[in-house]
């Protein structure tokens, strides 16, 4: 099933799609995603499994559905919005952003990723790095720093900066933002 464009499911759809994420999330928080049954997942959200089917074929499916969304709300609110800062500032706002993000919802990446579920990430991996891309190729971010291919730089800043959520989110006793913004000033040499 296709869900990355929504605009043809009527409210209806959508409501009911919300009930099923809510749920899962929910549920994720409370035990392993591998012991969870659609069953589970329908209960909580008070639907039928018949609407359950309608919608998505799996609770893997369910799951993916889920981090598309969380992907695509950290994408519209993480990426400023100010197209006069410098790169840096630029960089360094969204990493703040993108920290703020994960925190307020810990819970559910530190359930995601304890149940195994964080192997859908290389998708959202793919679909942040694309975006960064993109804006590593605008003229002010190539002026910059022109020697640096966009393509390698948006992968390498990704691929770190995801790891050093994962690593944060499932720490015990995490560092606060303030001092790992600190420490990222240092790898981003563009002003």
């Amino acid at each position: 099933m296709e869900h990355s464009r929504e605009e043809h499911l009527d409210l209806r759809q959508r409501k009911t799609r919300k009930q099923l994420v809510d749920a899962l999330t929910q549920l994720l928080e409370e035990k392993p995603f591998q012991e969870l049954s659609v069953t589970d997942i329908c209960r909580r959200a008070m639907v039928h499994r018949t609407t359950f089917y309608a919608h998505f074929n799996d609770k893997q499916e369910l799951l993916h559905y889920l981090l598309e969304r969380l992907e695509q709300e950290c994408t519209e609110t993480c990426l400023p919005q100010d197209p006069e800062r410098s790169p840096r500032e630029y960089l360094l706002t969204a990493a703040r952003n993108v920290f703020e993000f994960f925190a307020q919802r810990r819970a559910l990446y530190r359930a995601c990723a304890n149940s195994g579920a964080d192997t859908l990430a290389h998708t959202l991996e793919d679909c942040a790095a694309g975006e960064v891309c993109r804006l590593l190729s605008e003229p002010r971010f190539r002026e910059a720093s022109p020697q640096v291919d966009p393509q390698v730089a948006a992968h390498f800043y990704t691929g770190a900066m995801l790891a050093l959520i994962r690593w944060w989110l499932t720490s015990d006793e995490p560092l606060p933002t303030s001092y790992l913004l600190a420490n990222l000033e240092q790898f981003i040499p563009i002003q």
